[in-house]
């Protein structure tokens, strides 16, 4: 099959070009007797909105991918739906190359065998715990002998409360030149055993960091650990978050049932990436504050599953203090999230495969 072309930057062909699609470069819409069994990808910059049901009368036998340009939170849910009821595949903003890759490949039915050591957390809103639980995982992956570098990927809080010599945002000119080096990472904080970039204390660059300098700063970085744990904070318009959401191997979600509003859009949103509520793992922080839902109706009602259930600790420290009991039981799922990213083997225990 090939692709033809109209509207995508040339950076993004290439990267489709080397995962070995053949496409077609197009200056206008190419003739419908050539695309007939083919796959046409046009951007709304040159298809607007309106003329999508006559695009899609037009090419009747052609597999069409539409992708939606318009940055913002707001906006998506009518345009993917119009592309669903059309037959229409549907990119939001902010989709990475690689995210379009993936995209394709799932269309055509193909597989990859991209090996992921990013494991992404999320927060159901300011202040639920995201950085906190990130290092506890942090800390206990390097305990069990893994090489781990956490970075602070919030563009909108460093989550460290001292200014540091190192950090995203003093980084930047590199990344933005892609000029990592692997003895960058040797100049990261070294904290309870792992090595710690935190994130952006320069408030006002937040909207200016682009989706393809964070995903070149997060493969550079998987390339230098065993695993990349990053904390991606709480606020979705950010070109971090939505690299993340698109490029982890898995997805923590911290939050509380009181959240329960804040989770359903955010849900919502990850939906126009071809993410479902599987596809998290919810961590439910301060689960012995009272309220009137249970975390496990929480799971329930969304289709995820919870990964961990941490009590209230007072705010402002650097660990948690977690009791025996409650340190096995996140080794615990360690364990399954070093054998789920193939850098552990299952054991046997009481008869049951961990």
């Amino acid at each position: 099959m090939k692709i033809f072309s109209l509207g995508m930057e040339q950076l993004t062909v290439n990267d489709l070009k080397s995962a070995g699609f053949t496409v077609i470069t197009q200056n206008v819409l190419p003739e419908p007797p050539h695309m007939d069994g083919q796959m046409l990808m046009v951007t709304s910059d040159h298809v607007s909105i309106p003329e999508l049901s006559e695009l899609q009368r037009k090419y009747t036998n052609t597999t069409i991918l539409y992708i939606y340009l318009q940055k913002g939170v707001r906006g998506y849910h009518a345009v993917h739906m119009l592309c669903e009821s059309l037959g229409m595949y549907f990119i939001p903003p902010r989709c990475t190359s690689s995210a379009i890759v993936e995209k394709i490949r799932f269309i055509l039915e193909e597989d990859s065998d991209e090996r992921c050591n990013l494991v992404g957390f999320f927060g159901s809103g300011p202040g639920i715990g995201c950085t906190s639980v990130a290092k506890l995982f942090a800390r206990r992956i390097a305990a069990a002998g893994q090489r781990v570098i956490l970075l602070g990927m919030d563009l909108y809080d460093p989550g460290y409360d001292r200014k540091a010599a190192i950090s995203l945002d003093r980084l930047r000119p590199k990344i933005t030149g892609k000029l990592i080096h692997a003895e960058d990472f040797e100049q990261f904080i070294k904290q309870e055993g792992y090595l710690y970039l935190p994130g952006n204390y320069d408030y006002l660059s937040a909207q200016d960091y682009q989706e393809e300098e964070i995903e070149y700063f997060l493969s550079t970085a998987g390339e230098n650990a065993d695993v990349v744990i990053a904390d991606f904070g709480s606020i979705p318009e950010s070109a971090a978050w939505y690299v993340g959401m698109q490029k982890s191997a898995l997805r923590m979600l911290v939050t509380h049932p009181k959240h329960e509003y804040r989770l359903e859009p955010l849900l919502e949103l990850a939906g126009h990436m071809d993410l479902h509520p599987q596809d998290f793992q919810f961590i439910i922080n301060r689960s012995n504050v009272e309220e009137v839902t249970s975390s496990k109706n929480l799971a329930h009602r969304f289709g995820s599953e919870i990964a961990l259930e941490l009590p209230y600790y007072q705010p402002f420290q650097e660990s948690l203090p977690l009791g025996k009991k409650e340190l096995q039981h996140v080794d615990d799922k360690v364990n399954a999230l070093l054998v789920s990213l193939g850098l552990a083997t299952e054991v046997r225990k009481k008869g049951i495969f961990l």
